[in-house]
C-alpha cells in the first residue's frame, strides 16, 4: 500500500478516536501536553459527571506554578474533593479511571505534595501569622506539627529577644503546649540562679555546692556536676563520677549508663560479661532479666487505638499505651507520645525520654535524633555526643557519618566528634576503607584519615565493591580499583552490574561483558536496545545475546545459540529456558527443542520445579517441567515462591499459597510484611495480625481483623 494511505488512514483513525474522546479523557490529554485553559475548561465541564477524576486533574493546574491558574489553596481544595469523591466510587469506576492514572495512592500523592508546596509557601515568611494560617487551613498535613514547633519556635525566638519574664509568661499562657516551655520556665523561675553559674564549669559547680549544700537549687546542681563530669559519655567517665560524687542523685544513672554502653550490641555474651565485670553494680536484678529479655522476639501491636508490644505467644508484653512504636533494635523501641519520640526497653521501661522530633533505631549503640529540625547522635544513656547543629546526618558505615552543615559534608566518628572536616560538597558513605568525596564539581575517594587518595577527576563516582567501583569521566563510564587505577577504561556509554564475576558493558549501541580484571571476554557485537535491556547479566551461566531484533544466549566462552522461530529468549533455569514467539511465551531445552508450547502471555523461571505464567486470559498460574498446570490460574498476580510459600493477589487483595496450590490464608489482606524469617504481619481493612508460617497459625489479632 502506498505510504501516503498508510498515514491517511492513520490519521482518520486518530481523529475518529480524538472526537469520540469524552471530555475527562481530552481534559487529561489537554494536561498531558501542558494545555492548561484546555484542560481548566473541560475538567470543570465534567465535574459533576466526574468528580473525583475532574477535581483531580484541577488539583494538578492549581498546584503547579507554570500557568496562571498556580493557586496551592486551590489545589488543596480540588484534591481534597477528589478523595472524598474517589472513596465513593464503584470499582469499574476506579478501574476505568487507572488511563488517568486516578487511583487511591495517587490522589494520596498529590494530596501530599500539596501539603508539602503549601507548607513551603506558609513558612517562607517565617512569620507566626503565617504558620497559624497553614495549621488552620491543612489540619490534616504531615508538616502540621513541624509547622506548630516553626512556629512555637519562631515565637520563643522573639521572647528570648525581650527576655523579660513578662515575655517569657506570655509565651507560657500562649504556647502551653510548646517543647519549649521548660526552657521558658526556667529562664522565668531561675534566673538569678543561671546567672550565678554563667561560666558553667564543673569547678563551679562544685565550689558553689561546697559553699551552699542546702542551696535551693541542688538538683540541679547535681545534674551539672553530673553532666560537665561526663561530656563524651564513655564508660570511665560515669565510673569517675561515681567514685567521686558516690552521694550525688545521678550516681543510678551514671551506673545505667555504663550498663547501657557495655551492653549496647543487646547480645546475652555481653550481659552476662557486663555481670562479670561489674559485681557491684546496684540493680543486679535488671541485668537478670534483661539476659531472659534479650532471648524474646516483641512484635508491635495495637488495641484501641494505641500501641505496644506483644511476644510470640500473642501475650501482650509492653502495654498499649503509645501513639506509635517501632520494632526493637539492641534491645531498644522507639515509642511515640505526645507527637514526641523516645525509646523504651523490653521490659517496657523508659530508657530515653519523649523529647526528640525523629529518632533512628539504635546501631552500635547509638542513635540519630532530631529536634528543631536540627540533627545529633546520642547514646544508650541518651548522652548528646554529637550536638544539635547538623542539618543531616547519615547512619555509620565503617565507624563513620556523614554530616551535613551549611551545604557542607565531613564525617563524624562514633565519639560525636568531627572527624574528618566539613569541606566538601557532597560525601558518600565508607565502604572498603574509603568514601566518595565531591570537591568543585569533580569526585574522587578519601580514606579514614581524610585524605585524598583517588583524585577528584571524575564527573560520577559509585562507591567501592570487591575492589572495585564504576566511574564516569567525559560523559563515559568506567571502573577503577582501590589504587585509583583504571580496570576497565572510560570509554563505555553504560555499564550493568557485576553477577557471576561478569558486568555488561555498552558503547555505541553494541554491548558485550566484561570481567572483574577489565577483560572484554565477550565482544560488543550484540545490539543494545533501551535502558531496560541494563537488566541483561549472566544467570546460570549464560546470557540474553540480541542481534537484528533476535534474541539468543551466550555463554562466557562467547558460544552463541539462538533458537529458531523464537524472537526472544530467557536463560536457563533448571534446563528450560523461557522463549516467545507472536508474542506468546513457550519453554525449549537445552537441545532448542520445543518443551512447552508457546501459548503463554508470559513465561517466569522454573524454581524447585515450577514456573509462574499467565495464559491467555491475563490470570497467573503455575506449571511444571512438563508444561502441566501445577496451580490453576486464578491469580491476578503472583510473587515467586520463598519457603514453600507464595504471595498472590486476586482483585486487589493479597493471600498466600503453599507449592500444592493450597489456600494458606485467603486472598483477603492488604498487604503482607515478613518480620522474620518465620513470622509475618498482615493487614485488612486497616486491622493488624501475626501469623507463624511454620505452624501457619496466627499468635495475635487485632480486633476487628
Amino acid at each position: 500500500m502506498p505510504k501516503f494511505k498508510i498515514v491517511f488512514l492513520f490519521f482518520l483513525l486518530a481523529t475518529s478516536t480524538i472526537i469520540q474522546a469524552s471530555p475527562i479523557t481530552k481534559g487529561f490529554s489537554a494536561l498531558k501536553i501542558y494545555n492548561y485553559f484546555e484542560a481548566k475548561r473541560l475538567f470543570e465541564k465534567s465535574l459533576k459527571k466526574e468528580q473525583a477524576a475532574a477535581s483531580y486533574g484541577l488539583s494538578i493546574i492549581y498546584f503547579r506554578n507554570d500557568n496562571p491558574f498556580y493557586n496551592i489553596d486551590t489545589a488543596y481544595k480540588f484534591i481534597f474533593n477528589a478523595g472524598n469523591s474517589f472513596r465513593k466510587l464503584t470499582t469499574k469506576t476506579k478501574t476505568r479511571y487507572l488511563k488517568y492514572n486516578v487511583t487511591q495512592r495517587s490522589i494520596d500523592s498529590m494530596k501530599n505534595e500539596v501539603h508539602r508546596k503549601a507548607f513551603d509557601v506558609y513558612k517562607n515568611n517565617n512569620s507566626i501569622s503565617d504558620l497559624n494560617k497553614f495549621i488552620e487551613r491543612y489540619p490534616s498535613a504531615p508538616q502540621k506539627i513541624e509547622a506548630i514547633e516553626l512556629r512555637n519556635s519562631i515565637a520563643f525566638k522573639e521572647a528570648k529577644k525581650k527576655d523579660t519574664h513578662q515575655a517569657y509568661q506570655q509565651f507560657i499562657n500562649t504556647y502551653p503546649a510548646s517543647k519549649e516551655i521548660p526552657e521558658a520556665k526556667e529562664r522565668y523561675e531561675f534566673t538569678f540562679f543561671e546567672a550565678s553559674t554563667k561560666n558553667n564549669t564543673l569547678e563551679e559547680y562544685e565550689k558553689y555546692l561546697e559553699k551552699r549544700p542546702d542551696t535551693p537549687f541542688l538538683e540541679e546542681v547535681e545534674n551539672s556536676i553530673y553532666v560537665l563530669s561526663t561530656p563524651h559519655g564513655l564508660i570511665n567517665e560515669y565510673h569517675n563520677f561515681i567514685k567521686k560524687h558516690g552521694k550525688n542523685r545521678n550516681t543510678a544513672a551514671a551506673w545505667h549508663s555504663i550498663y547501657t554502653i557495655y551492653t549496647a550490641d543487646y547480645k546475652t555474651e555481653s550481659l552476662v560479661d557486663f555481670k562479670l565485670e561489674y559485681p557491684d553494680y546496684p540493680f543486679s536484678e535488671v541485668v537478670n532479666q534483661e539476659i531472659e529479655l534479650s532471648q524474646k522476639e516483641l512484635y508491635g501491636v495495637r488495641v484501641n487505638g494505641k500501641w505496644g508490644f506483644a511476644d510470640s505467644t500473642g501475650k501482650v508484653a509492653v502495654p498499649c499505651t503509645y501513639e506509635w512504636v517501632e520494632d526493637f533494635s539492641e534491645g531498644f523501641a522507639e515509642c511515640g507520645l505526645n507527637g514526641k519520640s523516645g525509646f523504651i526497653n523490653k521490659a517496657g521501661k523508659l530508657m530515653i525520654p519523649f523529647v526528640y522530633d525523629q529518632v533512628e533505631p539504635f546501631k552500635h549503640g547509638l542513635s540519630i535524633v532530631q529536634q528543631n529540625s536540627k540533627y545529633g547522635i546520642i547514646n544508650k544513656a541518651g548522652k548528646l555526643i554529637a550536638p544539635f547543629e547538623y542539618d543531616e546526618i547519615s547512619e555509620f558505615s565503617e565507624g563513620f557519618a556523614t554530616a551535613v552543615k551549611q551545604d557542607k559534608y565531613g564525617y563524624l566518628n562514633e565519639a560525636g566528634d568531627v572527624a574528618i572536616p566539613l569541606q566538601y560538597s557532597k560525601a558518600g558513605d565508607f565502604s572498603e576503607g574509603l568514601a566518595a568525596i565531591e570537591l568543585d564539581g569533580q569526585n574522587g575517594f578519601i580514606n579514614s584519615f581524610g585524605v585524598i587518595v583517588i583524585t577528584c577527576k571524575y564527573d560520577w563516582v559509585e562507591k567501592f565493591n570487591n575492589g572495585l567501583a564504576k566511574v564516569k569521566a567525559m560523559k563515559k563510564f568506567g571502573i577503577i580499583n582501590k589504587s585509583g587505577a583504571q580496570v576497565l577504561p572510560c570509554e563505555y556509554d553504560l555499564l550493568g552490574e557485576f553477577a557471576e564475576d561478569a558486568i555488561l558493558v555498552v558503547n555505541e549501541g553494541k554491548y558485550g561483558f566484561a570481567d572483574k580484571n577489565g577483560t572484554v571476554f565477550i565482544p560488543l557485537e550484540y545490539d543494545y536496545s533501551g535502558t531496560s535491556m541494563l537488566s541483561i547479566k549472566f544467570k546460570n551461566g549464560w546470557a540474553v545475546a540480541e542481534k537484528n531484533r533476535k534474541q539468543g544466549l551466550i555463554d562466557k566462552t562467547g558460544k552463541y545459540i539462538t533458537p529458531k522461530d523464537f524472537n526472544k529468549i530467557e536463560p536457563f533455569s533448571e534446563d528450560l529456558a523461557a522463549v516467545q514467539r507472536k508474542d506468546k511465551w513457550g519453554y525449549i531445552d537445552r537441545k532448542m527443542k520445543l518443551q512447552i508450547q508457546s501459548k503463554y502471555l508470559s513465561a517466569g523461571n522454573f524454581i524447585e520445579g515450577i514456573a509462574k505464567v499467565v495464559d491467555k486470559s491475563k490470570k497467573t498460574g503455575f506449571i511444571n517441567h512438563s508444561g502441566k498446570v501445577a496451580i490453576d490460574f486464578l491469580f491476578d498476580e503472583a510473587a515467586d515462591f520463598k519457603n514453600g510459600l507464595c504471595n498472590v493477589i486476586i482483585e486487589d487483595k493479597m493471600g498466600i499459597i503453599d507449592y500444592t496450590g493450597t489456600s494458606i490464608i485467603p486472598c483477603e489482606l492488604d498487604a503482607i510484611t515478613p518480620v522474620n524469617i518465620t513470622v509475618l504481619k498482615l493487614e485488612k481493612n486497616s486491622k493488624m495480625a501475626y501469623y507463624n508460617i511454620l505452624t501457619r497459625e496466627y499468635f495475635w489479632k487485632e480486633e476487628g481483623f
